[in-house]
């Protein structure tokens, strides 16, 4: 689940329409708010402007006419129920048709403070005559603040309130809109975010799948095309010319190639016959070594053309039908079997390990030619007392591993991915025969059956770090996708 999330929120276009859904949203919101602030709080405004007007003439009515006729008014607008009320003269002196929730303390806190007149709140318990069906209470909106003396000293406290109840219900109403809206709109966004990025994954994941194709060697593949004329689909023509002029040059490069061998191999070939034929027919000695050691040489050269030659064809894709999904461990029995007398022969320990049930799709020829070509350049430069081991096991990621590792002078760290190149030789082992072809005839076997070839510190010895080359093959769910990819 959190792999799947990870690789949604790395996509992105659902990044990009994730974006624009929280912009949509936060509009949605301050248009609400706009509305909410048109209507509700201009009215509550309102609120507070009469409350205000009517304590003013309350104020002047107990100047003009004093207490009485202030009582009077206040008697005859509770009568008519024209808002709420509560006049205080005395302690024990109070006119109010106020009834407070008994969970509502606002009234008291009014009147606690110091900082009169204020606007508050408060919940007023609605009477029997309102109706069964009627709410419990109703909310009120109240003004709070003394009647003063033509002295200025406070005489009575005064509160005259506004039933607010509907307003407040329209109030929130607007903010469950609001709410609601927005919820709506974001789950609509996301819904239509996961639906284009996923449209747009599969088009793209189209092109990836092209790109590893093209990059193993399938020179036929192309990007599919609805036809609609999109960017994507201007992408996939323009990509599409691209690879069939480089399929055209590969084939024209490929057909060149083919006649350089043909041309070179023939020549070759003859030198050889007649360096030989020359040897058996010369009798001096010295000349009969020279014309021999001639010959050994253009048998290095064809050799070498010949690796070469195979090189490009792998790197080429060419033998990819013939991978197959197999047990690698009676290849590397052979192969144990074949090198340990070599090894021994070296002056060197060999020894393997070699587990079950480790199955993968290979081609038995090529991984052979592989397991050999490591097999032999362990022999070749760990020194004598050294010691080389084969292996077939399962990392930690569950990925089958071919390791061949020894504990000779190794490879510098800084060189191990230039070792794979045609013709690199270092420096240490330009003495030694060879034309530095062997990793990368690896190399390419390893890019042909989708398997990473990785070159790591060996045994550490008095002869340095040695070296672990490794070809580590995809997963057995890895192997099913790339047989459904050749089959199809």
């Amino acid at each position: 689940m959190l792999n799947a999330l990870s690789k949604l929120f790395r996509n992105t276009l659902f990044r990009l329409s994730l974006l624009g859904t929280l912009l949509f949203t936060v509009s949605v919101l301050i248009s609400l708010a706009y509305v909410y602030f048109a209507t509700i709080s201009s009215e509550l405004r309102r609120v507070d402007q009469e409350l205000v007007s009517e304590m003013e003439e309350l104020q002047s009515v107990y100047d003009e006419f004093g207490g009485d006729m202030v009582q009077r008014i206040i008697f005859t607008r509770i009568g008519a129920k024209t808002g709420v009320y509560q006049l205080a003269l005395s302690p024990e002196q109070i006119m109010s048709n106020i009834v407070i929730a008994e969970n509502d303390s606002s009234i008291f806190e009014v009147f606690e403070s110091e900082s009169l007149p204020l606007i508050f709140e408060f919940n007023q318990i609605q009477s029997e005559a309102e109706g069964e069906n009627a709410p419990e209470f109703q909310r009120m909106r109240a003004r709070a603040g003394p009647i003063l003396n033509s002295s200025g000293q406070p005489v009575a406290g005064l509160v005259v309130g506004r039933d607010i109840e509907a307003l407040r219900r329209t109030s929130d109403r607007v903010r469950n809109a609001m709410i609601t809206s927005s919820i709506i709109a974001l789950v609509l966004g996301l819904l239509s975010s996961l639906f284009v990025s996923r449209r747009f994954t599969r088009r793209v994941e189209a092109f990836n799948r092209l790109a590893t194709d093209v990059r193993s060697g399938q020179l036929d593949r192309r990007a599919p095309r609805d036809y609609s004329e999109d960017e994507l689909d201007l992408l996939a023509e323009h990509l599409n010319a691209m690879l069939d002029h480089i399929d055209r040059l590969m084939k024209a490069m490929r057909y060149a190639g083919d006649s350089i061998a043909h041309d070179l191999r023939s020549p070759l070939t003859r030198l050889r016959t007649r360096l030989e034929s020359s040897a058996s027919q010369v009798k001096d000695p010295n000349a009969v070594d020279a014309l021999y050691a001639a010959a050994e040489d253009a048998d290095e050269l064809l050799a070498t053309f010949d690796k070469v030659l195979r090189i490009a064809r792998l790197e080429a894709g060419d033998q990819r039908e013939m991978l197959k999904n197999i047990d690698p461990k009676t290849v590397l029995l052979d192969m144990a079997e074949f090198y340990e007398p070599a090894c021994e022969d070296a002056g060197l320990s060999f020894e393997i390990d070699i587990q079950d049930n480790n199955f993968i799709l290979a081609d038995r020829g090529l991984l052979s030619q592989a397991v050999s070509n490591l097999v032999e350049n362990a022999i070749k430069y760990t020194p004598t007392g050294g010691k080389v081991r084969l292996e077939l096991r399962r990392n930690k990621s569950n990925h089958v591993v071919i390791a061949v590792t020894d504990n000779g002078p190794g490879i510098p760290a800084t060189e191990r991915e230039r070792v794979k190149e045609r013709f690199v030789r270092l420096d240490k082992s330009r003495t030694a025969p060879g034309s530095g072809l062997g990793l990368a005839m690896v190399d390419a076997i390893a890019t042909l059956h989708k398997a990473e070839f990785a070159l790591e510190d060996g045994i550490e010895s008095e002869f340095g770090p040695g070296l672990s080359v490794q070809i580590i093959f995809p997963r057995r769910r890895q192997i099913k996708q790339l047989a459904a990819i050749k089959d199809s």
